[in-house]
């Protein structure tokens, strides 16, 4: 009987961290958009290596948008807030875009937005002063602390259980 308990214990441990160590479900895949360096010194001309994956057009276009300075006033702003004359095409292979481009950075920063020519995709990675520009939404949130502090708790109930069967034998001896 006394290995039965175990084992049921072992096995809702086992339950508890696999569901703990479950991956998140996708709804659909994320159009990435990087720029390096992130974040600039101070105003000028600077050149950027433009990343990105997710892609799906054959090509896209990237342009600096010196009006919007954050994540909020570029998706305010939209295109108006970006330079059409100063584009560049980058090519996209497999879902991967690689570019080299020169920018003027303003002395408050810059965004820097990408897009399918038929605007059925678009990105924004924006360009910070002595900082990088923190995305929206994109906090801390621990989860990975949280991930093991249930395993934690796990593997202290799973030892409470033993603790307690072992003292209830030595009682009964």
């Amino acid at each position: 009987m006394k290995k039965v308990k175990l084992l049921i214990a072992a096995l809702g441990v086992a339950l508890v961290a696999s569901l703990a160590l479950a991956p998140a479900a996708n709804a659909q895949e994320v159009r990435s958009l990087m720029a390096d360096p992130m974040f600039v010194d101070g105003a000028g001309e600077q050149e950027f290596t433009i990343t990105g994956s997710g892609w799906v057009s054959d090509s896209i276009a990237i342009l600096p948008c010196n009006d919007a300075k954050d994540y909020a006033q570029a998706a305010e702003k939209g295109t108006d807030a970006c330079d059409l004359g100063n584009l560049a095409i980058a090519p996209v292979s497999g879902g991967e875009v690689n570019l080299t481009v020169t920018f003027d950075v303003p002395a408050d920063g810059m965004c820097i937005g990408a897009g399918a020519l038929d605007q059925s995709e678009v990105g924004t990675f924006c360009i910070g002063i002595g900082a990088p520009v923190p995305p929206p939404g994109q906090p801390n949130t621990g989860a990975e602390s949280g991930l093991i502090a249930v395993i934690g708790i796990s593997v202290l109930a799973a030892g409470a259980l033993v603790v307690g069967m072992t003292r209830r034998r030595a009682f009964v001896s």
